[in-house]
């Protein structure tokens, strides 16, 4: 049993724990070592130390009792740090805000892409980098504009498309492409797939 008590059963389980607690010297030698344990957890788990003690004492009374220790009170937990600090900045708890890193993306675009293709991360996982069955590599990143930028060289012995009708909303940038108004909200599935039909588009597979 968790020492732990979480809603909806923490109202239930203190009711249970208040109505047991003075019962020590009536029920104690009734239960088996593995019961009373579990009964000490729910005691420990509410805070009320003075009855783990009790029920120890008139348990070990039982000739068959094989001991028992006092499971430790659970720590209090944490208090939650504020989401805005004192100049109203949005101040998150780090690896919070956002889901996923960039390097993610070419990972799972890798995986849709299929046995041909890895994907490595970048530096800090700002970067990833797509390589498949063709001389050039594709590069993942946020560009100066906040676009997520899939950067290409077209290699002049690739039988590439000349010009590849890419998918809706992709547009075309210095050195690659990006998908308009793409948002770490859009999720990691939603975007390699869409990422994932702009590398079939350009390398025409």
């Amino acid at each position: 049993m968790s020492t732990t008590i979480r809603t909806p059963v923490d109202s239930a389980a203190r009711g249970l724990a208040t109505a047991l607690a003075r019962s020590a010297d009536a029920l104690a030698e009734s239960l088996t070592c593995f019961e009373l344990n579990e009964l000490l957890d729910l005691f420990a788990a509410v805070g009320d130390m003075d009855a783990v003690v009790a029920w120890i004492q008139h348990h070990e009374g039982d000739p068959e009792c094989s001991g028992h220790t006092a499971p430790g009170a659970p720590a209090p937990a944490a208090p939650e740090k504020p989401l805005y600090g004192a100049n109203s900045e949005y101040t998150p708890e780090p690896g919070t805000e956002y889901p996923f890193a960039v390097s993610d993306i070419a990972r799972a675009v890798s995986a849709l892409l299929g046995d041909d293709w890895t994907a490595e991360s970048g530096y800090w996982g700002t970067t990833g980098s797509l390589s498949g069955p063709f001389t050039a590599s594709f590069t993942f990143l946020v560009d100066e504009e906040g676009d997520l930028v899939m950067a290409f060289d077209r290699m002049e012995d690739e039988a590439w498309p000349d010009s590849p009708t890419l998918p809706e909303d992709f547009h075309e940038c210095d050195g690659g492409v990006y998908l308009e108004l793409a948002s770490a909200s859009d999720g990691l599935e939603h975007l390699a797939e869409k990422y994932a039909a702009a590398v079939r588009a350009i390398t025409g597979t």
